[in-house]
This record gives C-alpha cells, structure tokens and sequence, in this order.
C-alpha cells in the first residue's frame, strides 16, 4: 500500500451534491390535507389557519380540517383571503360571488357576475362597503343594503391595500393608438392619486400591484420579461428596479414583506431580496423545485407555504437547515469541526468532505473502501487523524492535503484528546494510549487496559470513562484514581469542559459536574427521565443532544433552552459537531445546520382554549356557559382545542372540576376530550387551561358551570313520604308479627293437639293390632305346642310372637319408621298367622330394588291394619287356596306404592257374613282413614288410598287389592 498519498481537491464536478432548504414538514405527511393546488392563506385572530384551494375553502384547527361551502356557490375555487375590522374572513370567486364566514357557515354576500364578466376581480374591504375592481371599473357595494356606487371608470387589473392606502393599475381600453397607456393609482378613501403612467407600443402584461407600509411595488411583463417598480410612500417616488435575472423569465405569484426583505413567490420557489438603493440583492433562493403561491407567518413564527401542485409544507424554524445527501449508497459516519466555520464529513466508502458555509466543498478518496469511524482535528498542527473501523488509519496535511499512512496506529478509536502539544491521548475499543510526537514518532504509553468511551482533559488532569468507570489521570506521572459517586463506579458515556469544571452524562445517574474534586448531581439542568446522547461545550454553553432534541444549558444563570420537534428537529438527535458560529448536528444522509445565537430558538406562545364541544349523555349540545340539568343527565363530556400548527403535539391541557378537584388534573398529550361518568347531583364549575410544551404561556377556557338537580329520592317531600312508609311498613311489620306469633301459637296448639291425635290414633291402631282374639289366638297356638310336646315350634312361635309385641310397642311411640321397619313387622305377623291358619295361607312380599328401604320414611304401623282386613274379612272365610300378596314399587313422579291384593271372598260376601251388631268399620282401619285424613290437610303430606274389588271372568268375586300412594319420604 502506498505510503503517502497527494490528491489536488478543487473539483469541479464534485461527488456529492447538497440541497439546503430550511427544515419542513409537509402538511399532507401530519394531516389529512384536502388538497395539492392552494392559492392563498391567512390566520384570523383567533389563529385558525385558513387556505384558498382548488377544492374549495378550508380551515385548519391545528388537528383536522373543515372545508366551508354555500349552496349557492358556483364554483368551488376561492381566491383573494381578506379580514375586516371584525375579524370576519372575506373571499371571492371567479364568478364574482363574494362570500363571507359567520357562525361557522360561509354566507353569500353579493353576486357581482354581471359586474366582473368572468375575470377574476380583486377586492378591498372598508369600513362601510366592499370595493370591487373590475374590468369595468370600481365599485363600492354598501355593507348594509348592498347597494352599488360606481367610484371610478375603466378597466382595473389589481389592487392591493395595506391600512387605508390602496393601489390599483387602470389599463388602457383604446386600442387605436399605437402606444398604450397604463395608469398607477393611489386610492385613500374616496381620493384617487396618480402614482405613474406608463406609455409603451407594447401592451402591459399581468401587472400586479403589492402594498406595504412604507412601498408599493408594481410587477409586470413587457416582452415576456418581468418588469419591476417601486413607490415610496415618505418621498411620493415611483422608481423603477432593476429586475434580478434570477426573476427575469419568471411567474411571480406574489410578493411580500418579511423580516425587512422582499419575498419573491415564483414558479422556482422563493427569491428573498434585500433592497439595497435600486438594487435587489439576493439573500437566498428557497424550495426551487416548488410553485410557492403564497406565504404566512404565524403568531408562533411558523412559516406556512402554499404551493400550485404540492400541497402545503411548514417550517417551524428558517434558522434551521437541512442538507440531504444527495447520493442514497454514501452514507455519513464520521464529522469534526475545523476552523474558520468549516467541518470535515467521513463517509462509509472512505471519502473525506471539506464543506464551508458557502456550500463549496472539497472531496478527498482514501484507497479502497473504508468505513471511516472517527476524525479528530488537531488544530495546532492543522492535521487531521482519520480511524477506519477495522485496523486501518489515516492522516491528513490540511496544509498540503497530503494523505499519510498510519496503518492500525488510531484504527478503531473511540476518542482523541490533545494533551500538550507533544502528546496525543488515544482511546480504543480495547486500550487507553498516549502518543509522544504522533506525526513524527511511533512512541506509546499504555495507561490502561480496557475499553474506551469518551475523554477529556483540565488543568494537567485526564478524564477517561472506561467501560467499567470513570478514572483521573495525573498528565506529568499517569498516576490514576477512579472518581466514584457514593462509593459506586459511575458509568459516563460523553464529557465536556467548561472553565475549570468536568461535566459528565451518565449512564444511570443523569448529569454530573466535577469540580474542585467533588460530584456534583445537576438533575435541575435537564427534565427528569431525559437520556443524554452526547455532550459538548463551545466555552460558554453546554450543548446537550438527546432522544426529545437539543439543549443548551448555561453554568452560570443556570438558564435551559430546547430544540425538539416542534422547532423541526423531527430525528432524535445523537452526533454533533460545534463550529464556531454554528451547530452541524450529523446523520447518515444528512445533516442540520444552525446558528448558534439567540434567533435559534423561538418564543413559543399558547393559542386561546376554547370549548368546542359538549356532549350530555352522548348527544351533542350547544355550548353555553351554564346548564342546569335533571339528575339522569349526569354523564358529561368536553371537546377543546387550542388553535395552532400541530397543536393536537404540542400543547398539553389540565383541567379539574370543583368541588370534586382540589388542583390540577393533567390530560394526556394528543388528547382533546375529558369525559366525567355518573356525576352526583351538586353544583359544579369546570375549568380547563392550555400550555405549549415549550411555553411558560398558561391559557385558561371560559369555565363552565353546571348543576345536576337532586333526583327525586333526594328531595325534601320524598324524605317525608320514605319517613310515612317507614312509619307504616314498621307499623305493619309489628302488627304482622303480633298475627305471626298467634299463628305460631294456634299452630303449635294445632300441633299438640295433632300430636296427641295421631298419639291416640297409634294407640287405637296398636289396640287393633294387640285385640284379645290375635293374643289368644298367638297364646292358644303356643299352648297346642306345648301339649303336644313341640318345644321347639312352641319356643320359635314364642319368640316371634314377643319380638312382634316389642315391635309394637317400640313403633307405636314414633309417627314414622323406616319402610323396611315396616315390612319386617309385617313378615312376623303374617308368619304367626299362618300358624292360625293351619298353613293354608300363603303369601308373599315384593320390593322394589330401586327403593332404599332403609331410608324410605312411612307412617308407623299403617300397612298391617289392611293386611289384617285381608286376612280376617277376606281369606278367613275361604276354606283352601288362600293367597296374599304385599308389593312396594317406586310409580311416576317419585310416589311409593304399596299394594295389598288378596283372592278371598271379596267384600260384599263379607258384609253379608257380618253380625247384626257388626255394621261398623273395624277401628284400625278407622284410625287409619282419621291418620291420612291428618297427614293430608294439617302435615300436608299427600297420602292416598284405595280399595278395588277383584273379579274373576264370571264376574264372581275373587278378592279384594288395596293401593296406597304416598310421596317418598
């Protein structure tokens, strides 16, 4: 590789191309712009922004648009914005259709068709009429009666008027004489002034007069090139000017007065001239690629362009500008400041740019292609270290711009600090190193093994943040101590000096100051959770970048100053460079350019709150400043809104609503609405204030009081009656009560007395079971055993009969027993009676095997009473052949079923049979009918019964089948 390297820079074709327009933004990528043709523009007073487009009229909140048409309206293109004294906004169209806005409504005022003849005819307000100027000459049509006066004849071409001087260009209608003359008036209220007349064989093409406060200016063409005039109002001279050949060919759309210079609006963009005698002298050319129409400066210093075929676009600060890297593959990597206002660019394909603020630039190759990472200038000996970011390195002889080798000697640096003017101070991603002589001299000190962030050097001290702390040098001795905060390693990732302080941006301890060896938190500097990029001092100031933009924070008066978005730094801003009249903030295509003086930063201000809207249980209302509303009407919602560019951004709103708020609550940024659900009743105030984020200008909304009326349940008489109805219901209460316990009483009597009832009606039942003919019928059978010396039957017999009595008389002292019970005392019974019987009884006893015996609740006792009946009226009288059957089955609706059938002589056989003194139930079955009869109407237990008569094909009596239905218990 070559050695040493000599390359002549003054190209004339040189590799990269900059455009510098001031920073913009283009209202159609921050909003739903309408439209791509505008013509003019205007805010009103209360700094709507309102835009005269192809489409029609619009007006602009600082969030969304609202376009305004008239029925009436023959054609959607409006021209020529105007405010009267009032405020009201005035336009016209091709058609002579003057229009005026109130009330949110755009209003026709007067139809001048027949006046204008199709031309597009300027017009004037004042205070008691429009004044229209036309092809025909001038007319004033009365504000009141809109009654029309012709005040001047002949044709009227333009006009223009600032305060109460108007000026107007009256062409020549006879076309016979071979020169034409053209007429420039002065108008002051009714009075007409010649300013000029113009003689020429060539006919006056275009003209367009524009008025200031102190001029009046006259363009027009003449063989197809622009002519300029002027009129000074303090000498009454008409001069004419010496029209730049920048404008010569040109269309000029309009022009304007701003910040003491004249603003050419043309088809390539704007011309900003400085009038110097009668000479314009061009300051700068703007946007050169756009068809501007029209400009205004808002109340916050914002500059609006319109344009024929692009829309509009915004700038927020001209101090700021924008230089796009014209070629997309070359991308910056690296820049330093160097003297006299210039800086040097490193790029990614190892180019060098030299560039000034007269936008001339020189452009040095390194061989190959390299990344270039860092480039550190050394002023005292006019050089410049160029690190690749590979093991690569460069220096440059800015005196003979003479490129030398350095192979890897400052490869990969991450900072550079000239401590004398023998030593160099080198940091890499690895090690810290001092070069003695490093353009001469290969000699090297390693301090420090670790990697390298940032550097600095005071009073004979080296500032190193390492990866891992921050540590002090000694230059003389390179002795070291690591600078601590609480006992903590600090992690910095940028440093800088002013005077004889070290300021630090830390990784998690914000900003610090070291001075006079101690640390210093400066929390204060900067808003809280702001994370520094990279600091820098131009001697004076600090210079801070961060993620939300710059700050530049003074030491001394502790004064804060920001760039951020609204300024139009819409990037998040990392590397910087300081010049010496100029900040150059660097990314990879381009770069932003700014002065460094106080016309940098604007006076933001705060455009008036209002409430645009209200909202009573979701339907929209009118906007008042009080309401009194009943007490469902209690979900309330405000709409606001304060005017401006981008305001929906930049403008942060509280509100509180008294007495429920004791201060302020805050509304989220980009948020235009408070909805409060559920309101209590009361008496209520809301108030509402606006601030631009970068403005200590508090705007507070006209407050709004409001009273939600107590609902009924809260009022006075609805006290008193809920009083009354306590009163009753208490009253009723105790008396229901009082009926209550006498119910209860007379239940329990009731039960007492059903108690004692179904006691007797268990004992009557037991009696039945217990009668003198079953005990000595049971006692006869056990005496036959006996004699007949069966001991065992008799025994058998004997205790089957004593555990029947103990049956009975255990079940007889409960109401219920489980149906199992039930059945096994029925088993004995009939066992014993089969012995009675002689054997010729047979029968059986069938169970349900879905039925839980065990748990299935019947009255005690109550099934044997009907298995007696079958047994005594029934088989008893059958002299074989006698059957009996018992069956217990679960029927529909969860009912027990128990059926007794028996195939005896029937009941009517039986009734025949009977004694005389016998024609009475017997009183089992009575006590029975006396128990379902109580279990029915008093326990409310549903308990049937029935008794069918069996028959055989010969219709002769074959037994008797009884069916007893109760619910399972």
């Amino acid at each position: 590789m070559w050695r040493y390297f000599k390359i002549i820079l003054f190209l004339l074709l040189p590799v990269f191309v900059f455009a510098q327009n001031p920073v913009t933004q283009h209202m159609s990528k921050i909003s739903n712009l309408p439209d791509v043709e505008f013509y003019d523009i205007l805010e009103d007073h209360y700094h709507y922004i309102w835009l005269a487009a192809d489409k029609g009229l619009y007006r602009y909140n600082g969030n969304n648009y609202q376009k305004f048409t008239n029925p009436n309206q023959k054609a959607n293109s409006l021209f020529q914005l105007k405010l009267d004294e009032k405020g009201k906004l005035w336009c016209i169209n091709i058609h002579g259709q003057i229009f005026y806005v109130e009330n949110d409504t755009l209003h026709l005022f007067y139809d001048a068709s027949k006046l204008v003849k199709g031309q597009l005819s300027p017009f004037e307000i004042t205070n008691t009429s429009i004044r229209l100027f036309t092809v025909d000459g001038i007319y004033d049509i009365n504000l009141k009666d809109k009654s029309t006066i012709k005040l001047f004849e002949g044709m009227s071409v333009s006009e223009s008027t600032h305060n109460d001087l108007s000026y107007v260009i009256k062409m020549n209608e006879n076309g016979r004489s071979s020169k034409e003359k053209q007429n420039w008036y002065q108008i002051k209220d009714d009075q007409i002034k010649l300013l000029k007349t113009f003689t020429s064989k060539y006919r006056m093409q275009s003209p367009k007069v524009y008025a200031f406060k102190n001029s009046a200016l006259l363009n027009f063409k003449e063989q197809g090139k622009n002519q300029l005039y002027i009129y000074k109002t303090e000498t009454g001279d008409v001069l004419k000017l010496k029209t730049p050949k920048s404008l010569e060919d040109l269309t000029i759309y309009n022009i304007s007065y701003l910040n003491n210079d004249y603003w050419f609006l043309t088809t390539s963009g704007v011309f900003i001239f400085q009038l110097k005698g009668q000479q314009l002298v061009l300051k700068e050319q703007l946007f050169s690629n756009e068809s501007v129409t029209d400009v205004l400066v808002d109340f916050n210093k914002n500059y609006w362009f319109t344009t024929l075929d692009n829309g509009v676009f915004v700038s927020s600060n001209l101090n700021i500008r924008q230089l796009n890297l014209e070629q997309a593959k070359d991308k910056i990597t690296a820049a330093c400041a160097l003297n006299n206002n210039q800086f040097l660019l490193g790029t990614n394909n190892g180019k060098l740019l030299f560039y000034n603020t007269n936008g001339v630039f020189k452009t040095l190759k390194l061989p190959g292609s390299k990344i270039i990472g860092n480039l550190f200038f050394d002023a005292s000996q006019n050089h410049v270290i160029v690190s690749i970011n590979a093991s690569e390195s460069y220096s440059v002889d800015l005196n003979l711009f003479t490129i030398k080798d350095q192979k890897n000697k400052y490869s990969v640096a991450k900072t550079f600090t000239k401590i004398n003017h023998e030593n160099l101070f080198y940091g890499s991603y690895k090690e810290a190193i001092i070069y003695n002589k490093p353009y001469i001299s290969d000699s090297t000190r390693v301090i420090r093994k670790s990697r390298v962030k940032a550097s600095e050097i005071l009073n004979n001290q080296l500032f190193v943040s390492f990866i891992d702390g921050l540590y002090q040098f000694d230059v003389n001795s390179f002795q070291s101590k690591e600078i601590k905060l609480d006992g903590e390693s600090i992690l910095v990732n940028s440093i800088a000096k002013i005077n004889d302080a070290i300021w630090l941006a830390t990784q998690h301890n914000g900003l610090l100051c070291f001075k006079d060896g101690q640390l210093i938190s400066r929390h204060d500097a900067l808003p809280k959770q702001v994370q520094i990029n990279t600091l820098k001092s131009d001697g004076e100031f600090l210079w801070i970048s961060t993620e939300e933009g710059f700050y530049r924070f003074h030491p001394k008066t502790n004064q804060v100053r920001r760039l951020n978005t609204q300024d139009g730094l819409t990037l998040s801003v990392d590397k910087f460079i300081i010049l010496e009249d100029y900040l150059v903030s660097v990314f990879p295509n381009s770069l932003y350019v700014m002065p460094k003086n106080n016309t940098l930063f604007k006076a933001f201000k705060t455009s008036k709150v209002c409430i645009t809207s209200v909202q009573i249980n979701d339907k929209d209302t009118v906007v008042n400043t009080n309401y009194n509303l009943p007490y469902d009407y209690n979900k309330l919602r405000f709409d606001f809104n304060s005017n401006g560019f981008q305001s929906n951004k930049h403008v942060s709103y509280k509100y509180r609503i008294k007495p429920i708020d004791t201060s302020w609550r805050n509304v989220p940024l980009n948020t235009h609405f408070v909805v409060f659900n559920s309101l209590s009743s009361g008496d209520y105030t809301f108030d509402l204030q606006g601030k631009n984020i970068s403005s200590k200008d508090v705007q507070f909304a006209s407050p709004i009081t409001f009273t939600i009326a107590k609902p009924f349940w809260e009022t006075y008489w609805f006290y008193g009656l809920v009083i009354a109805t306590i009163i009753g219901l208490v009253w009723l209460y105790f008396r229901w009560r009082l009926q209550q316990k006498e119910a209860q009483r007379i239940t329990e009597i009731d039960k007492i007395l059903i108690d004692k009832k179904i006691t007797n009606l268990r004992l009557e039942n037991l009696r039945s079971q217990m009668n003198p003919h079953f005990i000595f019928n049971a006692l006869n059978s056990i005496q036959d055993y006996i004699i007949s010396n069966e001991k065992e039957l008799a025994s058998s017999y004997l205790v089957k009969f004593s555990r029947l009595i103990r049956m009975y008389l255990d079940y007889s002292q409960q109401n219920e027993i489980t149906l199992e019970e039930e059945l096994n005392a029925l088993k004995l019974y009939l066992e014993l009676e089969k012995v009675r019987f002689e054997d010729e009884l047979e029968y059986t006893i069938s169970v349900d095997n879905q039925l839980k015996t065990k748990q299935i609740k019947v009255p005690s006792l109550f099934i044997q009473p009907y298995v007696e009946n079958a047994l005594k009226h029934g088989l008893l009288h059958k002299l074989n052949d006698r059957k009996l059957h018992i069956e217990a089955k679960i029927i529909q609706q969860n009912k027990l079923e128990i059926t007794v059938e028996d195939n005896g002589i029937g009941r009517a056989q039986s009734e025949k049979l009977k004694r005389p003194n016998q024609q009475h139930k017997p009183f089992a079955t009575k006590a029975n009918e006396e128990r379902v009869h109580l279990y029915k109407n008093k326990l409310k237990r549903d308990i049937a019964i029935t008794t069918n008569d069996l028959y055989d094909e010969n219709d002769v009596a074959a037994g008797t089948k009884v069916v007893i239905t109760m619910p399972i218990h």
